[in-house]
């Protein structure tokens, strides 16, 4: 099961660093063309909006399995051991049911996407696989979720950690 957890983060980290370079080379080669030739890249934007829909939610599992979101602990200090976990074990049923909540919608939306053929307006790029990705993402967060419920936090890294 290791080596599953291992392939799924390494290849959400390879899709957001693609997502991120992509929109860096993009908006570098778009403002070149834009003020040095008179010649924007067409679509920059639709084209950019797409891999921030790779970068977000490929980072939203990746963080879920870290326990690498925010969290505000400004009465942490006030409760026992016991008390943290109970806590942290609610906030992660809690946001599995989110998560989960949010897959169904967003594959009624992918459906519905997919049966009307929405494409973006500039490019004609259909818009439904992302969509797809997309409550695919958040079905993962999901089951990272509940798999937090009853183990620590797996690697993000492939880093050894001093303790």
């Amino acid at each position: 099961m290791q080596w599953l957890n291992r392939a799924i983060v390494a290849a959400l980290k390879t899709i957001a660093v693609l997502g991120l370079c992509g929109m860096s080379l993009l908006t570098v080669v778009d403002a070149a063309g834009r003020y040095l030739l008179n010649r924007p890249v067409s679509g920059t934007v639709e084209l950019i909006e797409l891999m921030m829909i790779t970068v977000i939610f490929s980072s939203i599992p990746l963080m879920t399995r870290v326990h690498g979101h925010i969290t505000v602990d400004s009465f942490s200090h006030f409760m026992s051991p016991a008390m943290l976990r109970a806590q942290d074990r609610l906030a992660a049923v809690i946001a599995a049911v989110v998560s989960g909540f949010l897959t169904w919608v967003t594959l009624q939306k992918a459906r519905s996407t997919a049966e009307y053929g929405d494409i973006t307006p500039l490019l004609h790029i259909p818009l439904a696989p992302f969509v797809y990705f997309m409550a695919v993402l958040l079905a993962l967060d999901a089951v990272y979720q509940l798999i937090n419920l009853f183990s620590p936090p797996g690697p993000l890294q492939d880093t050894p950690t001093y303790d």
